[in-house]
């Protein structure tokens, strides 16, 4: 009888997570698309140091203000996790790899929060 009340218990367990996990995300799929295209863009125009006006003049305009822009080159990136759960913007963590004005090679993981306005805005979320 102890069994079935574990697995009764971990059935509950299971679900509630399962729950709880799928209740974030409100967020139509094409709108985190349209997010991550605004990363990508912003990053790969960082990466190919466009000017920043290059990414307003897109189908899709994107602002993107990056402090490390002014002293790191952005040689690659890779998009990891994606939060939808906030109703006001989307989250890409992404790991950066910089390097300096010296040719030092870094790399940093950040956090962008986008809100899909109009232009998409991209910015590094401060509290990741």
């Amino acid at each position: 009888m102890a069994g079935t009340s574990d697995m009764t218990r971990f059935l509950v367990l299971l679900g509630a997570g399962l729950f709880a996990a799928g209740c974030g995300s409100h967020r139509p799929a094409a709108e985190i698309e349209r997010g991550q295209q605004a990363v990508v863009a912003a990053l790969d125009s960082w990466k190919a140091n466009d000017p920043p006006a290059k990414l307003k003049a897109l189908s899709d305009p994107v602002e993107f203000s990056e402090e490390l822009r002014a002293t790191y080159a952005l040689t690659d990136y890779t998009l990891g996790r994606v939060d939808s759960s906030d109703r006001d913007v989307i989250r890409y963590a992404v790991s950066l790899k910089l390097k300096d004005k010296k040719g030092k090679v870094s790399e940093r993981e950040v956090v962008y929060a986008v809100a899909l306005k109009t232009p998409v805005v991209v910015a590094r979320d401060p509290y990741y």
